[in-house]
């Protein structure tokens, strides 16, 4: 907002300062990923992942996938060094940054909701596989 926004006062040029400032931020992204950071989010993928596949209840399944899906979006922007957003914003983040993947995350989610999982676990694993893979022996919270 501030980025983009329209300043209809600016007597002192404050405004068109801050408003400069705000545009070279958003332009030059967030803080690169730590690795413990991206090792956090690979496991907690990989532990959604593995529940997804043994999921049987379809109630269930609808939670597990809407929250993967949101987690796995979120770590193909991070990992690529975009911004993240949330509800709408996320999709719309994903899908100007990367998208393929947006497309592919977002169709098997239905998908999957609807009963299907496999392609969106598919997509998942791919995400993961691009992001350094899945990670679970051995990892330990720290």
């Amino acid at each position: 907002m501030c980025a983009d926004g329209m300043l209809l006062v600016d007597a002192d040029g404050l405004g068109a300062s801050l408003q400069d400032e705000a545009r070279r931020r958003l332009a030059a992204g967030p803080p690169p990923l730590s690795e413990r950071e991206r090792d956090y989010q690979r496991y907690i993928l990989t532990d959604l992942l593995d529940d997804l596949r043994g999921c049987a209840d379809p109630a269930e399944r609808v939670y597990m996938v809407t929250h993967m899906l949101q987690r796995a979006s979120e770590l193909v922007l991070l990992v690529g060094g975009h911004w993240l957003g949330g509800g709408k914003w996320l999709s719309r983040r994903l899908a100007e940054a990367d998208p393929e993947t947006h497309r592919a995350l977002s169709e098997a989610a239905a998908q999957a909701i609807a009963g299907d999982a496999k392609t969106f676990a598919d997509a998942v694993a791919e995400v993961l596989d691009r992001c350094g893979g899945p990670l679970w022996d051995g990892y330990a919270i720290r």
